[in-house]
């Protein structure tokens, strides 16, 4: 039987090779494995209805997919390819500049004059970027365990790309939202039902326990700042079982990737607490479960404040 889970769990660690070899095993998904490949084997890529400088940049964020996911090249070569990819594409000569400059400076001006927003950068350690047309500003009061103060949230519509999570999924998963050096809350709309527990909780809350742990201690690891923000969630969740979500995306492993350590560090301390499995807790209430993770939060090392 396919269990939406077990592949989901493969995407959110980067695995695509996994999740093409656990799909194809389903003849019930032989379409999605045809997806994945016409696009990653035959480099069948998606295409946009925008001028074709910024398509040929997108294609190249693609290509890099490919690389790094499907032909398992190394983050480094990968990303060299793709620096070079863009410099091509961009007008840049020589090797001096960096990915992540050119990408600030050259990229993002390109899709600027082209009426898009473009952030790039790495998620969960892999490039890949964020490409949108619309931004709706507003604010909101948010709870907290160690106070309660107005956040500035940004709406974000007209999406291109939202990362690698997104590409590798096709659309299923992926990052829902992000906070900037400045303390705003990026919310991807459409992620969201702004009415939701989802939204008040997993984003809300999670992205303004980011922004407050950055005010005040700017060093923090992105492991430990994912740690802080998931407990968050645990404390003010009432409609959800999130524990079983940071189980499948729990990763000792992971290295660059704050949210699977993060994830592998909140069940491996609930189990040391109870004495139990992972397993075993998805059974527990949502009070044993908001009580844990309180007392997890207070020992995690609050910044001064």
């Amino acid at each position: 039987m396919f269990y939406e889970n077990e592949y989901y769990a493969h995407i959110l660690k980067g695995d695509l090779v996994g999740a093409i070899g656990y799909v194809k095993q389903f003849p019930e998904q032989a379409a999605l494995y045809r997806r994945y490949m016409d696009v990653f084997d035959k480099e069948q890529y998606l295409t946009y209805e925008i001028a074709e400088p910024l398509s040929d940049i997108l294609r190249a964020y693609q290509r890099y997919y490919r690389d790094v996911f499907y032909l398992r090249a190394g983050k480094d070569e990968a990303a060299d390819m793709l620096r070079s990819r863009l410099a091509v594409l961009v007008h840049v000569g020589g090797k001096h500049i960096r990915l992540d400059d050119m990408e600030r400076e050259q990229v993002a001006g390109a899709f600027q004059r082209g009426g898009f927003h473009f952030l790039g950068g790495k998620t969960g350690g892999y490039y890949g970027p964020y490409v949108w047309k619309t931004t709706e500003t507003k604010t909101y009061d948010v709870q907290l365990p160690e106070g309660t103060q107005p956040y500035t949230v940004k709406l974000l519509d007209g999406f291109l790309m939202k990362s690698w999570l997104d590409a590798l999924s096709f659309g299923k998963i992926g990052t829902g939202g992000w906070t900037d050096d400045n303390g705003f809350i990026h919310c991807v709309k459409t992620s969201y039902d702004l009415d939701s527990e989802d939204f008040r909780v997993s984003l809300l809350k999670h992205e303004a326990q980011h922004a407050r742990d950055l005010t005040l201690r700017p060093d923090m690891s992105s492991a430990q700042l994912e740690y802080r923000a998931k407990l968050v969630e645990l404390i003010y969740s009432a409609e959800r079982n999130l524990l079983e979500r940071f189980a499948r995306e729990a990763d000792r492993s992971a290295e660059g990737n704050g949210h699977a350590l993060a994830s592998y560090r909140i069940i491996s301390d609930y189990c040391r607490l109870l004495d139990k499995t992972a397993g075993e807790l998805f059974s527990l209430s949502t009070e044993q479960v908001q009580s844990i993770a309180r007392r997890l939060f207070e020992k995690s090392g609050s910044p001064p404040g």
